[in-house]
């Protein structure tokens, strides 16, 4: 009994000399910090009956900056309504993200009553679409109240400006809030979805990546600024939510490196692309150490920290590399790093631009997202030149495989004409011979020529046109070719298996069948990353060692194979006559 009189009587004095905050019906705003006393519980374990017996400090300023911290702050102060009046105050905070804060009012008869709120404590009271947590006090005439403000987090930074207002001003200034917090996602979401329909339209990564970049730091503001609320209304998933700042900043910091790194052609030096992928590997092992109950909140910001310095050497990089879009990712980078350093500095406790201009971040942002798109929009426009560019190629290319082919007629039928003086059975062989295998070349530029992939070619058309040429050179009726062909070969590897093909088909067909009755089996299969090329008949075969010393076409095959496709080629002599080559 004679501890809680000492008590009463040490709080009363320690009021009598404070500086009692003063208001009648005309003051709508009164800023309180400034006229406070403080106390820090270093281990956060005080109760409020052992804090009632704390010597308090002078605030002297109306900005408490503790930064990451899991302190707690006390703030003691005492109003006094100077009016004939009763009226009704609210007490309210700058910061919406605070975990808890308990308000305690003296009351008549020398005890204190207990209000609690704070983002875990959302099931303990009506937020009725203010997100700025406030206390409703009723004040006498004449009254004076004294007061003990309480603020514990480890979700946010801990930092606030306090209040005093009535009804009016609090809405007014709630208003003013949401509504410039709603134009700015407003603004971001047409950005982002500005960037998706591009990425829709012309695949590039640059603008996947910028655009989950965006979200990402929409979703992380609407966090930070608490506007969730009006997504998330369920306190338990709020508590949840409460700690994924880990989180956003984790996958934000990913998507922004993997942007710059796709944009500015990063994986082109070794050196910077590890780099970037040992910061996004720290990055995922953060975001995975990361608990409630060992909350890495600042290392996420120092890393943050980190890479921007990193990123801003990129872009100074890049200038220096006369890079196309150097100018805009340097100036977009310049202006990010500028908000984030306030920003930073906010939390930390540091005197910033945010302090004096309280959407200085915002706007930062949003003039970011707009460079970074108008850079991405010059990407665009090059990206079409680019592509007339690649598609005047791809018609004049078309045109060149066309006179390709062409000429190589025109040599054939000039070669006719020449030896038609001179030709006998022998001759007229050998220039058959001579003739398939020109027109095997020819018939890679005639396919390339009608196609438009220039790099691969339909193997399969391929072949069968060849076959259908072979066949206007020689009587096949009783001749049987099947093919199994599965898939596609590089337009130079089809040509050297086109010239292969002729000579074996050819040979197969002049020596393989007696009675010009058989079969040929034409096919090609990719196993692992190797090419499986067989030619095989069922005529009566040949000695390949015998052959092989005499034959020009056989080590011609040989020469292609090994010289020109880097393989190996097998002769099997089984029920005829089996040609395995593997490239």
């Amino acid at each position: 009994m004679l501890f809680k009189l000492f008590l009463q009587f040490f709080s009363f004095v320690t009021f009598a000399y404070s500086e009692i905050i003063i208001f009648d019906e005309m003051d709508s705003k009164i800023s309180i910090l400034e006229k406070s006393y403080i106390y820090i519980d270093k281990e956060s374990n005080l109760s409020f009956e052992k804090i009632e017996a704390k010597t308090f400090s002078p605030m002297n300023t109306n900005y408490l900056r503790l930064g990451y911290t899991n302190v707690t702050a006390w703030v003691k102060f005492s109003i006094k309504n100077n009016s004939n009046k009763k009226l009704v105050r609210y007490i309210t905070i700058t910061n919406p993200m605070l975990d808890t804060i308990e308000l305690f009012i003296k009351q008549k008869d020398g005890t204190f009553k207990k209000k609690t709120q704070g983002v875990l404590h959302l099931n303990l009271y009506q937020r009725n679409n203010i997100l700025h947590p406030n206390f409703k006090v009723q004040f006498n005439p004449n009254e004076t109240k004294e007061f003990y403000y309480k603020t514990f987090s480890l979700s946010c930074a801990n930092y606030y400006k306090l209040f005093f207002k009535d009804h009016n001003q609090l809405y007014k200034d709630e208003f003013q809030y949401q509504l410039i917090e709603a134009l700015f996602f407003g603004a971001m979401s047409t950005l982002i979805l500005y960037n998706l329909f591009i990425f829709l339209f012309i695949k590039d990564k640059s603008y996947f990546y910028y655009v989950l970049f965006l979200f990402f730091i929409v979703i992380n503001h609407s966090s930070y600024s608490v506007m969730i609320d009006y997504i998330i209304s369920s306190p338990t998933l709020r508590k949840f939510e409460a700690y994924l700042a880990v989180y956003y900043l984790g996958i934000t910091t990913i998507l922004g490196l993997l942007f710059i790194q796709n944009i500015l052609d990063i994986n082109r030096f070794k050196i910077l692309k590890y780099i970037t992928y040992t910061l996004i590997f720290i990055n995922i092992i953060l975001m995975l150490l990361s608990t409630n109950n060992n909350y890495l909140i600042e290392s996420a910001t120092n890393l943050i920290f980190v890479v921007m310095i990193y990123i801003y050497f990129l872009s100074i990089y890049s200038l220096i590399k006369k890079h196309p879009l150097s100018k805009y990712i340097f100036a977009a980078w310049t202006i990010n790093v500028i908000g984030i350093i306030n920003l930073a500095f906010k939390q930390y406790g540091i005197l910033n631009i945010i302090d004096y201009i309280p959407y200085f971040y915002e706007l930062c942002t949003f003039l970011e997202a707009i460079i970074f798109s108008t850079a991405l929009a010059s990407k665009i426009s090059k990206t079409k030149e680019l592509e007339n560019s690649l598609k005047t190629n791809e018609i004049l290319t078309k045109e060149l495989h066309h006179r390709v082919k062409n000429n190589m007629q025109f040599i054939i039928i000039m070669y006719r004409l020449k030896l038609a003086n001179h030709i006998n059975k022998d001759v007229d062989e050998k220039l058959k011979e001579i003739e398939n295998s020109i027109q095997a070349i020819s018939n890679t530029h005639e396919i390339l020529y009608n196609q438009s992939n220039l790099k691969e070619m339909d193997t399969k058309k391929y072949f069968i046109n060849l076959i259908n040429e072979i066949k206007k050179s020689f009587d096949m009726k009783n001749i049987d070719i099947e093919f199994n062909i599965d898939t596609y070969l590089e337009t130079q590897q089809a040509m050297y298996c086109g010239i292969i093909l002729n000579e074996l088909v050819t040979n197969s067909i002049k020596y393989a069948f007696k009675n010009s009755k058989g079969n040929i089996t034409i096919s090609l299969h990719k196993k692992n990353k190797e090419y499986i090329f067989m030619i095989e008949d069922n005529g009566c075969g040949f000695n390949y060692k015998e052959k092989s010393e005499l034959s020009f076409g056989l080590s011609f095959i040989n020469a292609i194979v090994e010289d020109e496709l880097k393989g190996k080629s097998k002769f099997i002599n089984k029920n005829g006559t089996k040609v395995k080559i593997v490239f």
